[in-house]
């Protein structure tokens, strides 16, 4: 049961917040991957530098 946990949580990769996909403001996808944000402040942070974010 705890590795299907860490499979939902993951980080904002703009503030670096603890984030449950469950409960992501948004899911971005960028280059095949999939990119969990908090808030609109930060999909819009992602958005403008999707570059600067991604790993």
């Amino acid at each position: 049961m705890k590795k299907h946990a860490r499979k939902l949580q993951s980080h904002d990769p703009v503030c670096g917040k603890r984030i449950n996909r469950n409960k992501a403001h948004i899911v971005v996808e960028y280059k095949g991957r999939d990119y969990l944000l908090c808030c609109p402040l930060c999909q819009a942070e992602f958005e403008k530098h999707p570059e600067k974010y991604s790993r």
